[in-house]
């Protein structure tokens, strides 16, 4: 038995994988745990300083460790930077391979510019509004009750979760990506408007051990063509090497 770890993104939940549900295999045990920046409210969260941490909490608390994790969105970046950390203090995080789906990564600090601030936040209600849709279908919610929705999701994050997610992606330049040797596949959409397409692909080409795989669709593979995606991470576990069992003690 395998074990996969789902991490949702920003304002989300789990059920942003359930889509999966019956595409996964039956030697696969999945692990979707509802994240501090869930869209439910991050009174909790709002005055984290190092989400990284709490990543790397959740991945301890998998029985017999994670096979793979698959991280959306602000997750991934997440991920991205506990892979990177670790490595970078000589203490490479125990997982075999990882899926970055939607990462948002830039390579320096001049590819930050004042110019995308405004654009940047103003996408975010559209980012949510997008889940929504394709979480209850174009029939079930018309586009101004849906609209309502995002923006109400987005005054539960407010500015502290919108900052939280924001001040991550602005260090990415900062993570030690090229020390990570954990097998990655990073998925980008070519339509996607909020994490380009180009940094997925950039991301791949920093990283060691990672491949690139750009498709057709936006911000949510998961929900756009589930069969695919699941399809996908089976495919990339499989090409991985079986975990390492720790030696028993003496």
């Amino acid at each position: 038995m395998k074990n996969v770890v789902l991490l949702h993104g920003l304002g989300n939940n789990e059920a942003v994988w359930s889509s999966l549900a019956g595409h996964w295999r039956s030697d696969i045990e999945v692990h979707a745990p509802r994240l501090p920046w869930h869209g439910g409210g991050i009174s909790g969260w709002r005055y984290e300083t190092d989400s990284a941490a709490l990543v790397e909490d959740v991945l301890a608390a998998v029985p017999h460790g994670a096979d793979l994790v698959v991280a959306h969105s602000f997750s991934s970046v997440l991920l991205l930077e506990l892979l990177s950390r670790r490595a970078a203090a000589g203490d490479p995080l125990d997982l075999p391979a990882v899926v970055l789906v939607n990462p948002f990564y830039r390579e320096s600090a001049e590819a930050f510019d004042w110019d995308m601030i405004e654009p940047t936040l103003h996408d975010f209600p559209r980012t949510m509004a997008e889940s929504i849709r394709l979480q209850t279908g174009d029939r079930a919610i018309g586009p101004e009750l849906r609209a309502d929705m995002a923006r109400r999701l987005c005054e539960w994050i407010g500015p502290y979760g919108w900052l939280r997610f924001f001040d991550t992606y602005l260090r990415t330049p900062l993570f030690r990506v090229d020390l990570v040797e954990t097998r990655c596949l990073v998925v980008g959409g070519a339509d996607d408007l909020s994490a380009p397409a180009a940094e997925a692909a950039l991301l791949a080409r920093r990283l060691p051990a990672a491949e690139a795989l750009i498709v057709p669709g936006g911000h949510f593979p998961m929900l756009e063509r589930p069969g695919w995606f699941a399809g996908t991470v089976h495919e990339f576990l499989d090409r991985t090497p079986d975990r390492v069992a720790p030696a028993a003690g003496i």
